[in-house]
């Protein structure tokens, strides 16, 4: 480490955090990779092995990296930042640098429950589509949606192909209806058979579930969601957020 390095008021364990986050933006350290061992830190920047730990303790409480016991620690893979569920799951995906995609497991038009129809705020005898995708980031699956959305403001909506199309975007484009704000219910939940089936992961694994509701800038109610996500695939930020 630099002498300059060494006479900063910022700790050294902190230094090296961020040297290595800069190896892991820049792409020199790729998901998977094998970081340095806490002696070959130690040996790198001159410090104690205590602050090479540090600096791997907080990058694993981040979930940036990960460690085998007894093997090593390595890069995780790139963890979603998601604000409570609030923005468009391709604008954030994209944003992030990944591809995204959905397969769709479902699309109809159905009669709403009662839950539904409080939560959309639904007159007597509306109708809603009901989209069921898995969603997918560079083709792995990371979260399990399943949206209600009303007949009345999105009608023919069935004939558009959500495998590649963001809902969002037809929103806007298709039917001049802008998402602006969004309020959720988040809760950690063990993963279901079927859901661990739907996202490739263990029954029981930890899962994060999401319940929002996403409005205009008049607050009408234009979509209910329940997102599943992997929990070791996103951030959560909780608060109302303006989409934008």
């Amino acid at each position: 480490m630099p002498a300059s390095s060494r006479r900063s008021f910022t700790p050294l364990y902190y230094q090296i955090e961020q040297d290595l986050l800069r190896q892991i933006d820049s792409g020199e350290l790729k998901p998977g990779d094998q970081l340095p061992s806490e002696a070959q830190l130690s040996l790198k920047y001159s410090v104690s092995r205590i602050t090479a730990r540090r600096a791997l303790e907080d990058l694993c409480q981040q979930g940036i990296v990960y460690t085998h016991q007894g093997v090593g620690s390595f890069v995780a893979q790139t963890r979603i930042r998601e604000m409570s569920g609030f923005r468009s799951f391709s604008e954030d995906i994209l944003a992030r640098g990944l591809k995204p995609s959905s397969r769709v497991v479902e699309m109809s038009e159905c009669d709403p429950d009662s839950e539904t129809i409080r939560r959309l705020a639904l007159s007597a005898g509306e109708r809603v589509f009901r989209l069921h995708r898995v969603r997918l980031a560079d083709e792995q699956p990371v979260a399990d949606e399943l949206a209600y959305l009303p007949v009345r403001l999105f009608p023919g909506l069935d004939q558009y192909d959500f495998s590649a199309a963001s809902l969002y975007g037809i929103f806007r484009d298709q039917y001049k209806v802008f998402p602006t704000w969004a309020d959720a219910e988040i809760e950690a939940a063990p993963a279901s058979p079927e859901l661990a089936q739907s996202l490739n992961i263990a029954v029981g694994e930890p899962v994060l579930v999401a319940l929002r509701q996403t409005y205009t800038a008049s607050f009408e109610v234009i979509e209910l969601v329940r997102s599943v996500y992997r929990g070791n695939r996103f951030t959560f930020f909780t608060g109302r957020q303006f989409i934008g």
